[in-house]
């Protein structure tokens, strides 16, 4: 013990090599694993603090921006071409031949090399003698199916939120078709045409909506405008108006200003209580809609769940290593298999992660832009006195 810094070393002993293991560990995940070898506070201190520093200076940020500056490019609408592509039986040929272009394994280049430096050291260590760091593989064996089930679980949830805001895109475009063709029943065809128009600019505005919560640098999905706002205002400009543009782009919840809109404009029109209250109710169900976004949008799944997954599968993951020198391996066997097996595990929870946050991954511009043809198509023409339509 050195009184100066005061830093408590005994736990360096008896099985040293499963303790310096765990601090292995613990450092990569932060530091929250340290009370497993119950270093003094001021040596978790010393740990802790670089690496807050670390991060803090913005030395994972590189990697971030490719993660996130590649979803822009997850929007694929398939159409026959693409579909025929998809089943190809050259499908495994051309994912082979793409690996290292591959968006997952590049977004775990840093995850990867962490991997690749701890099985480069457990294997130097051994090789110049300093002390054979293998243990057995019985441990990480009893463990995989555990964590096999926490990843599993967890992809499969992401997937199901990934899945539930593809139905609800799926249901807007439903009600807005509805309202557009509803909006033939009004007399004034100026009226009409804006009805449509606004029954449009619904989905635009969730589309803003569900793009701001989730992007926090618009400028990396999004060109050429700057913003989610100015690409927003580009889109409903031509379409509402500069006014109704305005009134919307200054409205706390966008989609819910234009559900109003809608209810202004149809209460205007004077139709039959019958109609009106028909349209009104497909109106009711924008509501609903922008409700269901705002769950995804603002509840991830239980942070709990996702930092016990992570912290689990990195500290299984650098505990390969030693196993696999335990199994009495190759040096470059050790090094390949362990980076092999952490691009497996890695990746599906990777995937999971992608797609948990659906919005900026889903093609809602092309889901935009397909309504917004319906409505440039149609012709509004005087719709005859309709009937009364008795309930």
């Amino acid at each position: 013990r050195d009184d100066r810094h005061t830093v408590d070393v005994s736990f360096v002993g008896r099985g040293a090599m499963t303790k310096i293991l765990v601090l292995l560990a613990a450092l990569a995940v932060g530091g929250p694993a340290w009370g497993l070898v119950s270093p003094s506070t001021k040596l978790r201190t010393a740990v802790c603090r670089p690496l807050q520093a670390v991060e803090t200076r913005g030395f994972f940020d590189k990697f971030d921006d490719y993660k996130e500056a590649s979803r822009a490019y997850r929007r694929t609408v398939y159409g026959a071409d693409e579909w025929r592509k998809h089943r190809s039986t050259k499908r495994y040929f051309r994912a082979l031949q793409t690996s290292l272009l591959s968006g997952v394994l590049r977004g775990l280049a840093l995850e990867l090399v962490m991997i690749g430096a701890i099985a480069g050291a457990v294997v130097g260590l051994s090789a110049f003698g300093v002390f054979h760091p293998a243990i057995p593989a019985l441990p990480l064996t009893l463990t995989a199916p555990a964590l096999g089930l926490l990843i599993t679980f967890r992809t499969n949830s992401a997937y199901g939120r990934w899945w539930e805001a593809r139905k609800i895109w799926g249901a807007v475009i439903n009600k807005t078709r509805d309202l557009t063709r509803q909006s033939h029943w009004f007399r004034n065809t100026e009226r009409a045409r804006k009805f449509s128009a606004l029954a449009i600019a619904f989905g635009y505005a969730l589309n803003a909506h569900c793009l701001k919560g989730t992007i926090p640098d618009p400028t990396n999905h999004i060109s050429p405008h700057k913003s989610v706002d100015d690409k927003l205002e580009g889109e409903l400009a031509p379409l509402v108006g500069q006014e109704k543009t305005d009134e919307i782009l200054a409205a706390p919840h966008r989609p819910v200003e234009v559900c109003r809109l809608l209810t202004q404009c149809l209460a205007e029109e004077g139709l039959t209580p019958q109609l009106e209250a028909r349209i009104d109710e497909t109106i009711a169900f924008y509501s609903d809609f922008g409700g269901m976004c705002d769950r995804l949008q603002k509840t991830p799944m239980p942070l709990v769940y996702t930092r016990h997954t992570a912290r689990a599968l990195a500290i299984w993951l650098m505990l390969v290593p030693s196993a696999l020198l335990g199994a009495g391996l190759s040096a470059p066997t050790i090094v390949i298999s362990s980076l092999a097996i952490a691009t497996l595990m890695f990746g599906i929870d990777e995937l999971g992660v992608q797609i948990e946050e659906p919005f900026s991954v889903l093609p809602m511009d092309s889901y935009c832009n397909g309504l917004r043809a319906l409505h440039d198509y149609a012709t509004f023409v005087p719709s005859p006195n309709p009937p009364r339509l008795y309930m």
